[in-house]
Parts: C-alpha cells; structure tokens; sequence
C-alpha cells in the first residue's frame, strides 16, 4: 500500500474502466473469505466484522497483514468476512447492495445481531457510501486511512471555512465526492443518528488532509492518528491501536439512522 503505488494503481483502474467496457465488472454474488473466531465468547452474541479492502492488493490482505489474528488473540467476539470489494463494484455502483444482499441480509438471517464494517483506503469510502445507501444496517464503522475524495473538494471546503459554513449546493450521487461530504456535513450536525464512526490514519497519509477534514466532523475521541503513511505497516499500527482502545467497548446502542441526501 505505498503511497505512489496507490496512485499509479488507481490512475491505471480509472483508464482501463473507461476503455475496457466490462474491465473489473462485480461478480455476483461478490466473492468473499470468511474467518470464524474460536476464541469468541458465546455469552456475548454472535458478531460479525466485515473488511473492505483498499485498491491495492486482495481481499486476504487482512488475513495476510494479521488483522484477523489480533480479533482472534483478544477474545473479541466477532466471526469476519472479508468480501473482493475491487475497484469494479465501485466502477459499476454496486458494492452497496453486494455488500447487503450477499453478505448483511444472509448475516442477519443466521442470527448476527451486531454487524460492524472496516474499511481501508477505497474500502474506507465503500463503508460510508454504504451506510449512506443502506442506513440503520450496520452497527458501527471503522474507516482506516481512507480515500474520501481528491483535494479539490477538500480545499472547497476549508476555504469556506469548515464543514459548518459551507455550502454544498446542488449535489447527486453522480457528483459522489460532493454527495459525500453533504452527508458528512449532515452527519456532524447529528452524529448521535448515526452508528458510531471510528477514524484511523497515519500523520503522513497520501490523503491526510480530507482525513483531517473528518476528524473535524467525529465526535471528540473518536480518531486516531498514528506515525506512518499509506502503507501496510501502518494499516497493522492503526489496527493494534484501535483494538488496544476501543476493543473492549466494541458494542454500542443501535441509533435511529440518518436518512440519505436525495440520489
């Protein structure tokens, strides 16, 4: 996950999206690697995690990067999923209602009371358009050193001075950054509506300045900020650390959603 890896890896994804017609098309249902916890206690109900990957490397990057293993080791008591969420679900929108059909509604049917999301660099992104288009299905979200759009909405909106004193505008789903950050500055006018939302990110991440734009939006304790960039090393770092923190306190009441801004 090397910062300018990242880069190319996406440049080259956006290219071969637009002139490679059924490149990186979502499979249905999205394949996905499951890793159910020994170690989980049977006393606390049954859980499950679910990871989205970045756009680098696989889906097994967190088995592979000892994501997994920390869960088991502690005791949480949470099974794991880890679904192929590449680029081309983002390509054709559908991660969203993969991610619901394939993998929440059959979770929920086999007695999951409590369904929490992960999400690094890309994947970070999956996780709020997922709780935007599906409020109320996930209990909690973890976003570690997400990708939340390029530095010219950023800049837009620290010139205007903040979240609170900008102004959107217009704004749809196609236009997916501003569409995003109209629902971030929904969010942090009502952040109890919501379940709760975890940030994550190295000091010297690649997209650190839309990171240090959310931070604006969580409530008070709810990031984390490591020494690091976009890299492996620090996606094992904002791991461990948050599990050190917050590990034991992972379950938190449902809240009311906060409904979706227009599509």
């Amino acid at each position: 996950m090397n910062a300018k890896v990242i880069v190319r890896a996406l440049l080259l994804a956006i290219l071969i999206s637009i002139t490679a017609g059924c490149a990186f098309r979502g499979e249905t249902p999205i394949a996905t690697l499951r890793y159910e916890n020994p170690s989980k206690p049977a006393s606390e109900g049954k859980k499950l995690l679910i990871f989205l990957r970045g756009l680098g490397g696989g889906h097994e990057i967190f088995q592979n990067n000892g994501l997994v293993d920390q869960v088991i080791i502690r005791g949480l008591p949470f099974d794991m999923v880890a679904p192929d969420a590449h680029f081309g679900y983002y390509r054709d929108e559908t991660l969203g209602r993969r991610l619901y059909e394939d993998i929440i509604v059959p979770a929920r049917q086999q007695g999951y009371t409590e369904i929490w999301v992960a999400g690094t660099s890309l994947g970070g992104l999956g996780a709020l358009f997922l709780q935007i288009e599906h409020p109320g299905e996930v209990d909690g979200i973890i976003l570690l050193s997400p990708f939340l759009g390029w530095n010219g909405i950023v800049e837009e909106i620290q010139s205007a001075g903040g979240l609170a004193r900008w102004e959107p505008g217009p704004h749809t789903v196609e236009d997916w950054q501003r569409y995003l950050w109209a629902w971030i500055k929904q969010y942090q006018a009502r952040p109890e509506r919501v379940p709760p939302i975890h940030l994550g990110y190295g000091a010297s991440d690649l997209f650190v300045s839309a990171q240090d734009l959310l931070a604006t939006a969580l409530p008070e304790g709810r990031t984390t900020v490591v020494k690091g960039g976009h890299t492996y090393g620090t996606l094992r770092a904002l791991w461990t650390t948050y599990l050190d923190r917050y590990g034991p306190a992972l379950r938190r009441p449902h809240k009311e959603p906060l409904t979706a801004p227009p599509r």
